[in-house]
């Protein structure tokens, strides 16, 4: 996510129907939310990130309808690519296009890691879904989605994407309305794809990694769950502590001799409650608790489509079975000597008949066992590079938030520890 949050960024615009086209503005250069890796040693990758475009999600705006009320978005794009003619871009799109991108992309591309876009509001949350701290989290996290999806070197090269970037209001609305039906028909058929995991085999490739991803997940929830509580603690300490400040200053109005003394703490400890709210409170929703959920849903997208990956193993399996089963079974008919002691008999007609069917049958379960094991082959393969893209993407990003989360923590106390100093100097000399 781009920055640069300006003033229409902060707050909600509303509109009646329709909205006042946007000009174009240039992207700046300042860095994302989403940090792309520049370094991928770490995994022998056949795919690489792309950087010849980025996009930036702004400008939210409340439109007010006879019949609903939403919140558009901003897309801008600045695209240095043959299969885009200009080189910017502007459009407004609501959280619903949003869904219907990510729809059609799951769509087109079930085998790759989808990022996922952040939860729809629950009925709790609709009494408050216009606030700005939630319309500017959801905002940060469908630019963070939009970016993962333009750097992914297979899925940046979408049609849905590129239309979803380019089109005016009325093109985009025309092409959602042709596709609805396919994109209907062949999600019904994915889903009956998608079961769970079972194999009769243990997997000592993906097992590990289906282990690593439920504890991943695990521990970003608690982790998550124990930020949140910190957080309200917090929050408390800041009113405390305002309360404490002024407490301060108002009894060195009663104390003459060490008036200056107590005025001094009252206003550190205020300044440093100030500076409380501002380094670790008011950002920790967007910065900190926010990107650990969307990580748990993006752990959820990779689990997905290694059930998937799953689901075609149980097919080959399944395969496999059936085949090994019907040698069998043409094995015991061939060595079965009863029929022998009554030869050209009516038994031994139906013996030969049986050996018959089962040897044109045979065949064809070779040749699906042989398809569904190409298909897993395929499969497995196109995992493997999603998912060595997504550890390195993952590596990225857990490293961009923990960086900014010791570097808000360090300005914090940098800021108590100089204001304290300056007390005690004040206070020595005197």
């Amino acid at each position: 996510m781009m920055t640069d949050q300006n003033s229409a960024v902060l707050e909600v615009s509303v509109e009646e129907k329709g909205v006042t086209p946007m000009p174009q503005t240039l992207l700046n250069d300042a860095s994302t939310l989403v940090s792309f890796p520049t370094n991928t040693n770490d995994f022998q990758l056949k795919l690489d990130f792309r950087r010849d475009i980025q996009v930036r999600v702004d400008n939210p705006q409340k439109i007010v309808e006879p019949l609903e009320t939403y919140i558009t978005y901003r897309v801008s794009t600045k695209a240095d690519r043959t299969d885009y003619p200009h080189k910017e871009y502007v459009i407004r799109r609501r959280y619903n296009d949003f869904v219907w991108l990510r729809q059609n992309i799951a769509v087109e591309y079930p085998d790759r890691i989808v990022p996922p876009l952040p939860a729809k509001h629950t009925i709790l949350g609709q009494l408050d879904r216009y606030s700005k701290e939630f319309v500017t989290c959801r905002m940060a996290l469908l630019e963070r989605f939009l970016s993962r999806l333009v750097c992914h070197p297979i899925l940046t090269e979408d049609k849905h994407l590129r239309v979803f970037l380019t089109a005016n209001a009325t093109e985009f609305t025309t092409y959602k309305k042709r596709g609805t039906g396919l994109l209907r028909r062949m999600s019904n058929s994915l889903n009956t794809i998608s079961v769970s995991y079972n194999s009769r085999q243990v997997d000592f490739e993906f097992d590990p990694i289906r282990n690593h991803l439920h504890g991943l997940s695990e521990k970003l929830a608690m982790l998550e769950k124990v930020a949140q509580r910190i957080h309200k603690e917090r929050k408390e300490l800041c009113v405390e502590s305002h309360q404490l400040g002024a407490a301060f200053i108002e009894w060195s109005s009663n104390e003459q001799s060490v008036s200056v003394a107590l005025s001094r703490i009252g206003h550190t400890i205020t300044a440093n409650s100030s500076a409380l709210r501002h380094n670790l409170i008011s950002n920790f929703i967007s910065d900190w608790a926010q990107p650990l959920k969307d990580y748990v849903s993006y752990i959820e997208c990779v689990r997905e489509t290694l059930g998937k990956r799953d689901a075609l193993q149980i097919q080959y399996e399944q395969s496999l079975m059936d085949l090994e089963k019907k040698k069998a079974d043409k094995d015991k008919v061939t060595n079965d000597e009863k029929s022998l002691m009554s030869f050209w008999t009516k038994s031994e007609m139906d013996k030969e008949e049986k050996i018959e069917k089962m040897s044109q049958v045979i065949p064809k379960l070779v040749s699906a066992v042989e398809a569904n094991q190409e298909r897993l082959d395929v499969c497995s393969d196109v995992f493997r590079q999603e998912y060595g893209l997504w550890k390195c993407q993952k590596k990225a990003d857990f490293k961009s938030m923990l960086t900014a989360l010791a570097e808000s923590h360090i300005q914090y106390y940098q800021h108590c520890a100089a204001s304290w100093d300056l007390v005690f100097k004040r206070m020595a000399s005197e």
